[in-house]
């Protein structure tokens, strides 16, 4: 974990509230599915940094995808090609890529964030499942299309596979696949569904929490979870943890 400072990139809307930034680096370490980051708000009232999910990442280049919700977002929004900011990354840990080789990743709305970077170091081998209310809500959809197989599921029907992913991968399963693991990341509901589901079937699951942040680093105990039945830090000893430890 360290400071870094990039360069804006690009930074736009591509669908309703939800902004794509890219930053370039000079270097940076590897960085794991799963993992996130701490950015500095452009904003002199902002005194806290913002944890964003990393979406992509390389040696010298990160994106983030980030949902417009109050004054911190907003002042990200405002950010220009050429701008500079201060990032911290990668922080906690991230989805155990690699003890498996056939995983099933569930993603629902802004909780797809952490899972493209996860699906594309699956290296193709991955099925995901994509969840959203509407057509018009699809996040990255070329782009999870070109690291796995991708079902994209819509509450109302309006595209691909009408109900949750949840219900697709269970079609999937009633099929005959059966995933060695199931990551998962979105609103809780859907991770205690994919918990759930792989203690039915016996499939290991791994689910990245989301909570309120205010340092990133497991110091001011503000994303407090219980987990294994202890207090746990999401951002430290998190924010992917085993199915089996949360929501007992």
């Amino acid at each position: 974990m360290k400071d870094y400072i990039g360069e804006v990139i690009n930074n736009r809307e591509i669908a309703k509230d939800a902004y794509l930034l890219e930053m370039s680096f000079d270097k940076l370490p590897p960085i794991k599915g799963g993992q996130f980051a701490m950015l500095e708000v452009p904003r002199d009232d902002c005194i806290l940094c913002r944890p964003l999910g990393v979406c992509m990442a390389d040696e010298t280049y990160a994106a983030f995808l980030y949902q417009l919700k109050g004054k911190g977002t907003h002042a990200l929004t405002t950010l220009e090609k050429g701008d500079e900011l201060r990032v911290v990354m990668p922080l906690g840990n991230g989805f155990p890529i690699g003890k498996y080789e056939n995983v099933a990743i569930i993603g629902g709305g802004f909780g797809v964030v952490p899972l493209y970077l996860t699906a594309a170091e699956c290296g193709g081998n991955a099925r995901i499942y994509n969840g959203f209310a509407t057509k018009k809500q699809i996040l990255l959809g070329k782009e999870f299309d070109g690291v796995g197989k991708l079902t994209v599921c819509t509450d109302d029907g309006s595209a691909g596979f009408c109900g949750f992913p949840t219900a697709a991968l269970e079609k999937d399963m009633a099929d005959g696949y059966k995933p060695d693991a199931i990551f998962c990341c979105g609103p809780e509901p859907l991770m205690k569904a994919v918990k759930r589901m792989g203690e039915a079937k016996n499939i290991p699951t791994y689910l990245s929490l989301e909570a309120r942040m205010g340092c990133g680093v497991g110091a001011c105990l503000t994303c407090t979870c219980k987990a294994d039945g202890h207090n746990k830090r999401v951002c430290k000893d998190g924010p992917v943890f085993s199915g089996k430890e949360v929501y007992q």
